[in-house]
């Protein structure tokens, strides 16, 4: 429904009234939550919301944001990506099985003197 050029048309022809009535009768249409919007008469202000209904009804930000990312992962999808392919379960596995960067050494011994002393530094009381 948004994509047709009908509404499109219908819509600015619309906006168009109002806006070139309130540059006639007030000089100009104010940019809205500005000073000068708060100011401005209510058919000022009327005129800046549609202005702004207007941009969204022919191009919603939030759709436009949805089509990128759809057409970023088409292309990732499609593309080359830099060589990347998906691991098989045995890289997987043999990846999981490699100490990461926050692995440390197990000190059995510090260890039970933790659980009975509540400290693991030799000589704990």
């Amino acid at each position: 429904m948004r994509d047709d050029p009908e509404l499109h048309a219908e819509v600015y022809r619309l906006v168009d009234t109002v806006v070139t009535a309130v540059i006639r009768g007030h000089r100009k249409v104010p940019g809205v939550d500005t000073s000068a919007w708060w100011n401005a008469p209510d058919i000022a202000k009327i005129a800046g919301l549609l202005i702004l209904s207007e941009a969204w009804v022919i191009c919603d930000p939030e759709r436009m944001v949805a089509e990128r990312f759809k057409a970023a992962s088409v292309a990732i999808s499609e593309g080359d990506q830099g060589g990347w392919r998906r691991p098989s379960r045995s890289e997987l596995a043999a990846r999981r099985a490699q100490p990461g960067p926050m692995a440390r050494p197990f000190d059995p011994i510090a260890a039970r003197r933790w659980v009975e002393t509540g400290d693991s530094r030799e000589g704990a009381a």
